[in-house]
């Protein structure tokens, strides 16, 4: 497929040209300003108790998230449930506290909870830093971006991790440094152990009304072992990989008044991997390019975003950005098994233009309302033809619908 060379004129052309997304961003810049909350749906970060103190956490959140795609690469599908952390927080000095917990998850429509996860921390604070060992910080998302640790993570167990991590934050840096044991193995595992790394950092400078930020973010995922059981016929649990995602960017953020901002951002994301399998992922290498320009009012956010992507793929990341196809098989051949359909479909070539609008609000003491619209347009023309499924997808129009209600608190018990 013939790509244009010209990414940039062909994208500001399609702007241009595109009637309906033109009358769509008045409308949304119309609507933002009867209504800025960069972190979505991010609670308060644990605070410190006396010490000798035993504190209980409640943090809920009921949500509805319905995917309405009808393209190559992602499925369309609803997430509506509840999700409970609960806690018993130990404050046993002024610089640190235990915590012991457990997750719980409940799809409405099924008759049962997913299984719970129980989890352990430590979390110690020492000046602008702050370690935890066992249970992560992951509400944040570790700053990365969507595209390579998906905002849907945050709705179910994949959210918590556990491992090591240091975080700090200051006037000019941020950063999250940190180490995951995604799959842990014993000896004749039939499973690779997965440990995942990763260190974002933002440097920040402000000069009167403008703020100038630039982002670095970096991801491995470890994929191995030397105590799993070995299997001649697949040549994935044997394979030793590392896949790393990065991401290096630029942002300019103007503060107009004290309740509107707006900015234009840019990022420039890769992918690379140590092997010639690149197993699910199909491409071993790829980069892409995101550009964005953004208007904030008080609760409100308006973006405008275009990515350009060559062979792009995250394991983790939102499935509307990756070259390659994650729609499930849902055909079947004259024998009755699987048609492998989707399995094989690339895009090495993908192109969206996403406009999106957000809104979040503490509607009462710490309860957060949070609402969340992204429309989508394909602008890079895919196909598949086979004898179980035959479609071309052109300018496709997709969107997704977000409501998001969030409970947090502490209260302490024993003192």
């Amino acid at each position: 497929m013939k790509q244009n060379k010209s990414s940039i004129p062909h994208f500001l052309k399609t702007i241009i040209s595109s009637k309906h997304i033109v009358e769509i961003f008045i409308f949304f810049l119309y609507f933002t300003s009867f209504a800025q909350y960069d972190n979505l749906l991010i609670a308060k970060d644990s605070t410190s108790l006396k010490p000798k103190t035993l504190a209980i956490g409640i943090d809920n959140m009921a949500f509805v998230k319905d995917n309405e795609y009808f393209n190559l690469i992602a499925d369309g599908y609803t997430l509506l449930g509840n999700q409970t952390e609960v806690s018993f927080n130990y404050q046993a000095h002024q610089n640190y506290r235990l915590t012991a917990g457990f997750y719980a998850l409940k799809y409405f429509g099924t008759n049962n909870f997913e299984p719970l996860i129980p989890y352990v921390g430590l979390e110690i604070n020492k000046g602008h830093s702050r370690f935890n060992i066992g249970k992560l910080y992951t509400d944040d998302r570790h700053q990365l971006p969507d595209e390579i640790y998906a905002f849907e993570r945050l709705l179910d167990a994949r959210h918590i991790e556990h491992g090591l991590q240091h975080r700090f934050n200051n006037a000019h840096w941020q950063t999250d440094t940190w180490l995951e044991w995604e799959h842990f193995i014993q000896k004749a595992d039939h499973r690779r152990e997965r440990l995942n790394f990763g260190q974002s950092t933002t440097f920040k400078q402000r000069f009167k009304h403008w703020q100038f930020s630039i982002p670095l973010r970096i991801y491995l995922q470890h994929r191995g072992g030397q105590i799993n059981v070995r299997d001649n016929g697949n040549s994935a649990v044997n394979n030793a990989v590392v896949f790393a995602n990065s991401a290096v960017g630029i942002a300019l953020e103007n503060q107009l008044n004290n309740r509107t901002k707006i900015g234009f951002k840019y990022q420039y994301l890769r992918l690379d991997m140590n092997s010639n399998n690149p197993e699910e992922l199909l491409f071993t290498s790829g980069y892409a390019h995101k550009w964005q320009i953004f208007v904030k009012y008080r609760h409100w956010q308006t973006y405008v975003s275009y990515w350009q992507s060559h062979q792009f793929v995250a394991p983790k990341g939102d499935d509307m950005f990756q070259s390659v196809s994650r729609r499930v098989e849902k055909y079947v051949d004259t024998q009755n098994q699987p048609a492998d359909v989707f399995k094989y479909h690339a895009e090495p070539h993908r192109q969206l233009l996403t406009l999106s609008t957000r809104y979040q609000k503490e509607i009462f003491p710490d309860l957060n309302l949070a609402f969340i619209i992204d429309v989508y347009d394909q602008l890079n023309r895919s196909s598949i033809q086979s004898v179980y499924y035959n479609t071309e997808v052109y300018h496709q129009w997709d969107f997704t619908l977000g409501l998001y209600l969030r409970y947090r608190f502490d209260f302490n018990i024993i003192k």
